[in-house]
């Protein structure tokens, strides 16, 4: 009887031993998780319009059967369809939803439900009050559609009451502006949506890593740095669908992705883009570096048209780019000017969404305001001989999502970046996931021995964790000891910020930068298929720099050393818009940033009729000052000349009015700013955080809207992500589940080993009879 007891006594000891050796793993080497919302801490990628159903509380989702977008460039604008359709292949009604993601800077003003035979068109409404518009239709069986902004780049659109064997076209318009730069002009359309990773509400322990290497250091957050995850620079946006943050791989599609794969043979969710180029100049290239493209230029005309070779996957954005045959620079005395193939500014006179009052009134119309769109050019000064010292911060992402390509090409970019420092710079690197490493506690001087201290610095960098931009953020911005100067007022303090990662609480980060900028000025490079540019390029706007997006791995060594040669020094600084007498006309940005080499930029800008003075562009260039004149809209206006007419001026300036408007929104000023972006988005016509587009037709078709059904397609892997192997995630919480789950295992069998008295101890007692 001894020996069994012995027996179950060391079985039992040996599992609980067991156990405790794998919690005690777990602790010593664990993944952080990353929580994205309050429901769910998981991240996730969804493709170009996933439809979303609701059926008992469950969500499910199915793609569009086919998506198909236009577009018509003219000027400096780009006029944007986006048609998905869906298909009913059920027995029953279905009441949907689905997100997807659109340009950052577009402005989305109209909306068409097609739906068999019917074609309903939507009316923007305050956001509460379209929203009581659908769901009422929607218990009436009535076909409605709700289309609303989740954030500036992600929309929601919901549709009720789609019929068995019906099909439902959805058609979202949207008017944004055109990059320029490098003498070409580029496009971007998104194709996917990154998960958005929102930080947790740390503690007054935030965790900080360990070197590299020994030369190395790590320094804890201040009390800045916490109070900043505490809540001073926290975001107030409204929360995301939790579809946009979940992650299950077993929800992916099994299609293969190729090249020449159909929806039909493969499974795949295909896109077709079709563009129509109004170019008003002779092309001398038409390409796609992502995408492979068919271009034609239209016969007699000053036009082109482009389109994808094949129907694509959804899985990456799609860039096209264009440039002019002679891209030659004129030059004047002082400086020489780019010669742009077009006007550099395009002007429009009235409203896009005009009332029927004011379309009514023939006098009307010429006392409508301007808007237009002008050209900020950076002259191109002589060569510069002299040597301006400054101190370069270089931010790397080293989260779980930079493992593969990414991370050994961005190490590459530093190591050159090191390599063209000169001695009278200084230096510092900051790597940051979960956890903030830095490469010294302040920024070095260039000599032999820091250089290879860094060297080793890079090259110890590994990619893993969670991405906390804000605490990069902060080390690199707002921790500027004033006893860390170069030693010359002239010195330039600039931050490259590389990451692929999307945060959820861009509003906050944007506060964070804009206090604690000084007199650095900040970088932006999203790397991925998917950044979340809406966040990279407005930091940049508010750190005063520019922001340059890298779509394939191979590209990043690259653009960051043409990056770094660009930045060296700014051609043009304290660049101003006034009108003739000094006053500043309403115009966005309204703080203009320094303008680099071959970087120009797109300034919006809103005249009244009465107004008749010229438009006068100044700044600074090495210490001298220039000034460009540019006649008046209104001048310009009655020339009749039709190249410089573009429609859609006014919602671009609306729609960046808006988003300035509501980076300065606070909790103690955000009713006030609703009601001014409400007010803005109902006179322009325009889908902003504060109103929607609905449209309801009038006639019921569904008496049991209670009982609509819902059905499930699976999405696809974000392009880059393998369904086998090591998922290149930013972060999961898989080990802290196990982790929770051992714990209580643990907890039990000790309570097993205790009723049984076979713990370390105890003793059996045996009762005695009486």
């Amino acid at each position: 009887m001894n020996i069994s007891v012995n027996r179950h006594r060391v079985h039992y000891l040996c599992s609980s031993l067991i156990l405790l050796g794998l919690v005690i793993l777990n602790v010593l080497f664990p993944v952080y998780a990353m929580p994205t919302s309050k429901a769910d801490g998981r991240s996730a990628e969804i493709t170009l319009g996933v439809l979303e159903y609701i059926q008992e509380g469950e969500i499910h989702y199915s793609l569009p059967l086919s998506t198909d977008v236009s577009m018509k460039v003219s000027g400096w604008v780009n006029r944007v369809k986006v048609k998905q359709t869906f298909t009913n292949n059920t027995q029953g009604f279905i009441n949907g939803k689905y997100h997807f993601p659109l340009s950052h800077n577009g402005a989305v003003d109209q909306m068409r439900l097609v739906i068999g035979e019917r074609i309903i068109e939507g009316e923007v409404q305050p956001k509460l009050q379209a929203k009581a518009t659908f769901e009422k239709a929607k218990a009436a069986g009535k076909r409605a559609s709700l289309v609303s902004q989740q954030r500036v780049n992600i929309f929601t659109t919901e549709v009720a009451n789609l019929a068995p064997n019906e099909t439902l076209t959805v058609e979202i318009s949207y008017q944004e502006k055109l990059n320029y730069k490098e003498g070409q002009f580029s496009l971007r359309f998104p194709m996917t949506i990154t998960p958005r990773y929102s930080p947790t509400a740390l503690s007054e322990q935030v965790l900080v890593g360990n070197s590299a290497s020994s030369q190395s250091s790590s320094e804890s957050p201040s009390r800045q740095q916490r109070h900043n995850h505490l809540g001073i620079f926290d975001s107030i946006a409204e929360m995301l669908p939790e579809m946009l943050t979940g992650f299950n791989l077993n929800n992916f599609a099994e299609g293969a992705v190729t090249d020449d794969a159909s929806s039909d043979s493969a499974g795949n969710i295909m896109v077709n883009i079709n563009v129509e180029l109004n170019t008003g100049f002779e092309l001398g290239a038409v390409t796609s570096p992502y995408h492979k493209i068919k271009a034609a230029p239209v016969v007699g005309k000053q036009q082109w048209m482009v389109e994808l070779d094949r129907a694509v996957v959804a899985n990456q954005d799609f860039v096209l780019n264009w440039k002019p045959v002679d891209a030659a620079k004129s030059h004047a005395a002082n400086h020489a000017e780019v010669a742009l193939p077009l006007p550099s500014m395009f002007i429009q006179q009235g409203l896009t969404h005009q009332s029927a009052e004011l379309r009514s009134a023939k006098n009307s119309i010429n006392n409508q305001d301007y808007y237009g769109l002008v050209m900020l050019t950076p002259p191109q000064v002589k060569t510069y001989n002299g040597v301006t010292p400054r101190e370069l911060i270089l931010v790397i992402d080293t989260s779980g999502s930079m493992e593969g390509d990414s991370i050994v090409q961005a190490k590459q970019a530093l190591l050159s970046a090191l390599a063209g420092l000169r001695t009278k710079d200084k230096f510092n690197i900051i790597g940051f996931n979960h956890q903030l490493t830095k490469l010294s506690a302040s920024s070095l001087k260039v000599n032999s021995r820091n250089i290879a201290k860094a060297n080793q610095f890079v090259q110890g960098l590994q990619a893993n964790g969670g991405t906390e931009i804000s605490m990069a953020l902060s080390a690199s911005l707002l921790i500027q000891d004033q006893s860390n100067q170069i030693g010359s007022e002239n010195a330039l303090r600039q931050v490259i910020f590389i990451t692929d990662g999307a945060v959820a609480n861009e509003q906050g980060l944007f506060k964070q930068i804009e206090a604690g900028l000084g007199q650095s000025r900040l970088f932006t490079v999203g790397i991925g298929s998917a950044p979340n540019t809406h966040f990279m390029a407005r930091a940049a706007m508010f750190g005063r720099g520019i922001y340059t997006y890298i779509g394939k791995t191979a590209e990043v060594k690259q653009k960051i050393e043409g990056l770094l040669q660009k930045i060296e020094q700014p051609v043009a600084t304290d660049v101003k818009v006034t009108y003739q007498d000094g006053t500043i006309p309403d115009h966005w940005p309204a703080r203009i940033p320094d303008l680099y080499t071959d970087e120009p930029i797109l300034v919006s800008f809103k005249s009244p009729a009465y107004n008749q003075q010229d438009i006068v562009i100044s700044g600074e260039t090495q210490g001298e000052y220039w000034q460009l004149q540019i006649p008046n809209p209104h001048q310009t206006r009655h020339l009749d000349n039709s190249d410089i007419e573009a429609p859609g001026l006014d919602l671009i300036w609306a729609n960046a009015q808006i988003n300035a408007i509501e980076a300065t929104q606070t909790r103690a000023n955000s009713e006030r700013i609703k009601q001014q972006v409400k007010a803005l988005g109902m006179k322009y016509h325009l889908v902003t955080s504060q109103t929607s587009l609905v449209a309801v037709d009038k006639t019921p078709v569904n008496f049991t809207p209670e009982f609509n059904a819902d059905y499930q397609v699976k999405p696809h892997l974000p392009k880059g992500l393998q369904k086998t192997g090591v998922l290149p995630q930013t972060a999961t919480s898989s080990r802290l589940n196990i982790l929770i789950g051992l714990s209580f295992l643990l907890i039990a069998l000790l309570h097993g080993l205790w009723l049984k008295q076979c713990l370390p101890g105890q003793r059996l007692t045996i009762p005695k009879h009486k």
